[in-house]
């Protein structure tokens, strides 16, 4: 990915800063060794830059893997019969959460209702997330305890869906909904927290991820800062943390000596909610539900102001924008904050402009990817999404979804892209998601390529992975190739990924990945 040295036969990492010391020919890389130095013969396997995640939820990841998934089920009654099992091994009045179910693939498509969490579940108040967790199902107990009811008021960025008399349905739509009942729900315990979390950890490893940026919160971050302070972090992790965190970060302390390992990039803002939960902020309604333009999760002139706030102290914005209106409103937002950083007086300030960054981009008008290319915005884009939402992309967006997950298209304008896997929703193995990004299926699917002219080539996608995912986050000057002065983070492959055909990228196994000159999976 060194645009200057696309390949080279040998590398030398100095493993006291762990970073690139030689990139060259094997001769030219043997002179910087001595008594000291361990050579390593890879016997013809292909090293690359370390993976680098854009976009995941680690912790909720970890989470989920304990929890009820639902993901296999076909209907209401069959997400009803996993919360019947937990139940019979959970002590009444104890919560049981989970999720993953997605009424898009139920016959009929419809909402689920309380009454069937009620009726195999009685005494455990019941929480189930959706697929894409901007949907939370709950039962009559849930709605009781977090104090929902008939005369509970409509809510301006949310919903509670209700029944024809005004009772909740127990449906609840976007954050401002869901979190009226996380709030009443127990925070989880920050050591059994932190097991889970060293267990994804391990996983990532074994992907060949050797950076990730965390979209989460503060347990997240108190974790990671732990295990930094023990020496257990063994993957880099830059924090991109809640919006309403924003007037806190400057305060919150991490060890400036492990800043590779550790740090904060910025905030995070939802402009919408999501396609398949038909809350993504639309200019025109979805397909089939006339009115229905989705939901702006955030008043405009509030999430102008946030942005301004936030670019003022230097910290990167990543926006989340899965609809057109959402990303032209996300798009007025950044453009309004570049101006006013470049109005300042203030020399300090004028020169703080920080990278911003729309998450998904899911549909977007022609005119706003080019005021993308213009503003310099990074499409932060995660492509099984791509893959996995072909049919509810086709069934609520109609003619529209000809024009979504442009990849190809925002490549060839010059907007840079970054890839990422939104984990939990999705997988976040790098060569699954390489492998949708190239070939636009589902890894075994005999279905024929979604949009084929919107796939990236290896070498795009690769470059997404490593160098782009290090531009989103600001640190390309460290990550992201395999060029000398920067971190010596890299992934062994079996084979060479750029020339092995797409259809065979997934057999491309890992063989080792490599931290700062240090192997932390696997054997060289």
């Amino acid at each position: 990915m060194d645009a200057q040295q696309p390949y080279a036969q040998a590398i030398a990492i100095e493993q006291r800063t762990g970073r690139i010391l030689a990139v060259g020919s094997d001769d030219e890389v043997r002179r910087y060794a001595d008594h000291h130095t361990e050579l390593v013969d890879l016997r013809g396997r292909t090293m690359v830059p370390g993976f680098i995640d854009a976009h995941i939820h680690l912790l909720e990841t970890a989470y989920q893997r304990q929890r009820i998934d639902a993901s296999s089920c076909q209907s209401e009654d069959e997400v009803a019969e996993l919360v019947r099992a937990r139940v019979a091994v959970t002590p009444p009045g104890q919560w049981i959460q989970g999720g993953h179910w997605d009424r898009n693939n139920w016959p009929g498509n419809r909402f689920p209702t309380r009454a069937s969490l009620d009726a195999v579940a009685p005494h455990n108040p019941v929480a189930l997330a959706s697929k894409d967790f901007h949907l939370l199902w709950v039962n009559s107990r849930a709605l009781e305890l977090a104090h929902i009811d008939a005369q509970t008021p409509d809510l301006t960025t949310g919903a509670i869906l209700r029944d024809g008399a005004g009772v909740p349905t127990g449906v609840l739509q976007e954050n401002d909904a869901t979190q009226l009942v996380f709030n009443v729900i127990a925070p989880p315990d920050p050591q059994a927290s932190r097991r889970m979390l060293e267990q994804e950890l391990a996983r990532l490893q074994r992907s060949g991820i050797t950076s990730i940026h965390d979209i989460e919160g503060e347990l997240s971050l108190d974790i990671f800062r732990q295990l930094q302070r023990e020496q257990q972090l063994g993957v880099r992790v830059q924090m991109i943390m809640p919006r309403l965190m924003l007037p806190r970060l400057s305060t919150l302390v991490l060890d400036t000596t492990a800043y590779d390992l550790l740090r904060i990039g910025g905030i995070k803002i939802f402009a919408d909610g999501t396609l398949g939960s038909q809350t993504a902020a639309m200019l025109e309604s979805f397909e089939g539900s006339p009115g229905n333009r989705g939901i702006l999760a955030l008043p405009e002139q509030e999430m102008m102001a946030s942005v301004e706030a936030a670019a003022e102290h230097g910290w990167m914005v990543a926006i989340h924008a899965i609809g057109d209106r959402a990303a032209r409103v996300a798009l007025n937002s950044i453009e309004y904050a570049q101006q006013q950083l470049g109005a300042s007086s203030d020399p300090a300030v004028r020169s703080r402009q920080p990278r911003y960054r729309l998450e998904h981009v899911q549909l977007i008008g022609t005119e706003d990817l080019e005021r993308m290319r213009r503003l310099g915005v990074v499409a932060s884009i995660q492509p099984f999404h791509a893959v996995a939402d072909r049919d509810i992309a086709e069934r609520y967006w109609g003619p529209r979804h000809r024009h979504a997950y442009a990849y190809h298209t925002m490549h060839t304008m010059g907007i840079p892209i970054a890839l990422g896997s939104d984990a939990p929703i999705e997988t976040y193995d790098p060569l699954r998601i390489l492998y949708a990004a190239t070939v636009r299926r589902v890894p075994n699917s005999q279905r024929p390529s979604w949009l084929p002219d919107q796939a990236l080539s290896v070498t795009e996608a690769l470059w997404g992975y490593t160098l782009g995912a290090a531009y989103a986050g600001g640190e390309e000057r460290d990550k992201g190739s395999l060029s000398v002065g920067k971190l010596g983070d890299a992934v062994v492959l079996r084979d060479n990924i750029i020339q092995t055909a797409q259809e065979h990228i997934l057999d491309n196994g890992v063989q080792a990945t490599i931290l700062g000159g240090k192997i932390t999976y696997g054997e060289l």
